[in-house]
């Protein structure tokens, strides 16, 4: 059975640039996979501050103490909207 292996050489710089625009990609993907699941739209912090006419510190101090569940993606963070809906119901 034949195998058909490429050697690709690039120097380090090349390297690195390749693996950051893979990275880009993927958390591309990953967020929009995220944003699109269904009854899920996603809030960032400055949004959420906005839509609940609060600071954003006040969303900060609701994640530390549990109120609200942050979703981490990378170093951004975001909030459900349909969990922050339930806890407006309640």
């Amino acid at each position: 059975m034949k195998s058909n292996q490429t050697v690709l050489l690039m120097n380090q710089e090349a390297f690195i640039k390749e693996v950051q625009q893979l990275f880009k990609k993927e958390f591309s993907e990953h967020l929009t996979e995220l944003k699109n699941t269904r009854n899920n739209d996603l809030f960032t912090r400055k949004e959420l501050a906005k839509y609940l006419k609060v600071s954003q510190q006040t969303i900060i101090n609701w994640s530390a103490t549990g109120i609200l569940n942050p979703i981490y993606v990378g170093h951004r963070v975001y909030y459900k909207a349909d969990e922050v809906n339930k806890l407006l119901n309640r």
